[in-house]
């Protein structure tokens, strides 16, 4: 059965009570709130008495289905639809839990000049250097041997390894094939644009990416920098969608975004522990591997 038929015949069995048409909307969300009690009580059941409860999938059928038609009751009564409601569960579900295919992977730069592309897959070196008793790194594009930016430091009152994190940027790069940051560092600007230039690699995209890096970053530290966990936390990922939202990337799923933080801060690590190495940024592999100090 279709969702569209299930809600066109649950909708003919729809009460009418005497309070009212205001009670009528309510009462099918507090009737959802009691079934779905009704469910962990099927649950309950199952866990206290094993298979001596044989009637286990037959009750938690039952529930469900009275589940779900409060669901579809609600629906209708706000002029939703359920089929709709599901599809759009679906691509928000695929969005932040899909398997990432070739065909999720959008190459934002293949219709620009070789000269105006990412490498495909090229090596860097982060370098760390003493300057006036502090620690700076230096990033060296060593397919190109060309430095790639200024030396850095952590920028902060406390050493907590930020001068690494242009590793974060790389991340992007190999896993959205997105950085307008990285791009304007290896001079390849999609200047034959000049919509591209300003918009997509200009200086407000630049920002925005740091800022989102920023932000990730601020929330890594109170998750041990994602050293034990394989997981973002999905209001995260909602909040990077929003602020990428007016530029290319926005077509990026949760799951990549998702996969481009936690492999890069893989390789934060690394690079942390110890103290600068090398690493492959592989946008034909979509991988972010730490290759070892020279």
């Amino acid at each position: 059965m279709k969702f569209s038929e299930y809600q066109k015949e649950a909708k003919k069995t729809i009460q009418e009570y005497i309070q009212g048409k205001e009670t009528n909307k309510i009462v099918p969300f507090l009737g959802l709130i009691g079934e779905a009690g009704s469910v962990i009580t099927e649950l309950k059941k199952n866990l206290r008495d094993g298979s001596t409860y044989t009637k286990y999938k037959n009750k938690l059928q039952e529930e469900l289905g009275d589940v779900l038609w409060y669901i579809s009751t609600i629906a209708t009564e706000n002029g939703l639809l359920l089929e709709e409601i599901a599809t759009d569960n679906l691509d928000k579900i695929k969005d932040r839990f899909g398997i990432e295919q070739s065909k999720n992977f959008i190459i934002f730069d293949e219709d620009y000049p070789v000269s105006e592309q990412f490498p495909r897959e090229f090596e860097v070196e982060f370098i760390v250097l003493k300057d006036d008793g502090k620690d700076k790194v230096r990033v060296m594009n060593n397919t190109t041997g060309k430095q790639l930016g200024d030396d850095i430091t952590d920028n902060s009152h406390k050493e907590d390894g930020y001068r690494f994190h242009d590793i974060f940027h790389f991340g992007y790069v190999a896993f959205l094939g997105w950085s307008p940051v990285i791009r304007k560092l290896m001079g390849i600007k999609r200047k034959s644009s000049e919509a591209t230039d300003e918009i997509e690699d200009g200086a407000r995209a630049a920002i925005t990416e740091e800022l989102v890096s920023l932000y990730i970053y601020n929330f890594a530290v109170d998750h041990q920098l994602f050293k034990y966990s394989n997981n973002v936390d999905t209001e995260v990922l909602k909040t990077i969608q929003k602020l990428v939202s007016g530029i290319e990337v926005k077509n990026c799923t949760q799951k990549q975004w998702e996969t481009a933080i936690i492999n890069s801060y893989k390789v934060f690590d690394e690079l942390k522990s110890n103290n600068g190495g090398r690493v492959l940024v592989s946008i034909k592999n979509k991988r972010l591997i730490y290759l070892g100090k020279s």
